[in-house]
């Protein structure tokens, strides 16, 4: 039950996946497009009843998943005073899925309307994403886990914070450009920035900030 009410906006976002898929299900042709490549063709096509029940199975194993992870991680990276923080970011990615899950199925080949879609579904995911992810301790399941994150629990901290800033930016221009421009290209661009930015900004925080102690504690 603890389990339950922890993640409840995590099922709530299950449910709603659940729902709309038994409502769209009758209407849909037998094949669905699965993805898109850069050329806005539709790379696969899937039947319909896999294209309903796959994003739910997904996220219901990415719950339960990421929930065991929690619970067997090493004492040092148990999250003891962020487990909230995880908590949302995994009702974030929820809401990706979703998104992408309800795109599939009404977009049905229109590649800009389904791009659409996952644009706001990334959107929403990058900015409640990060506005936690500046929060969490240390461990082995969210955030950039990089050789200096790691190793130094003031890097980590630095480095998701800024992270964190990058990801509401690149959320807020997602939700507002997509409206004038739906493509894959933008929202890998935006949705993939924190993960190209934030690294090196970890190992500029690393070299101007723990290097330097370093040399100055062997000079001295």
């Amino acid at each position: 039950m603890k389990f339950i009410i922890a993640n409840a906006l995590s099922f709530a976002c299950l449910a709603a996946m659940v729902v709309i898929g038994v409502i769209m299900y009758p209407g849909l042709p037998e094949t669905v497009p699965s993805h898109y490549n850069f050329k806005g063709e539709p790379g696969n096509y899937l039947p319909k009843l896999l294209i309903v029940v796959l994003m739910p199975i997904v996220y219901a194993a990415t719950i339960v998943a990421i929930n065991l992870m929690i619970r067997f991680s090493p004492e040092k990276f148990a999250m003891t005073n962020s487990m909230r923080s995880g908590e949302i970011i995994v009702f974030g990615t929820g809401l990706l899925l979703l998104s992408t899950h309800v795109g599939m199925m009404a977009t049905v080949g229109d590649v800009d309307e389904f791009h659409q879609y996952l644009a706001v579904g990334l959107a929403c995911f990058l900015i409640i994403s990060g506005n936690v992810i500046g929060k969490t301790e240390r461990n082995f399941i969210f955030g950039l886990r990089l050789l200096w994150t790691v190793a130094s629990a003031a890097n980590w901290r630095a480095t998701h914070r800024f992270a964190g800033r990058v990801m509401v930016i690149s959320g807020v221009l997602l939700l507002t450009l997509n409206f004038y421009w739906p493509s894959l290209e933008l929202n890998l661009v935006l949705g993939l920035s924190s993960v190209v930015i934030a690294p090196i900004y970890s190992f500029v925080f690393c070299v101007k900030n723990e290097r330097s102690r370093e040399n100055k504690g062997e000079a001295s």
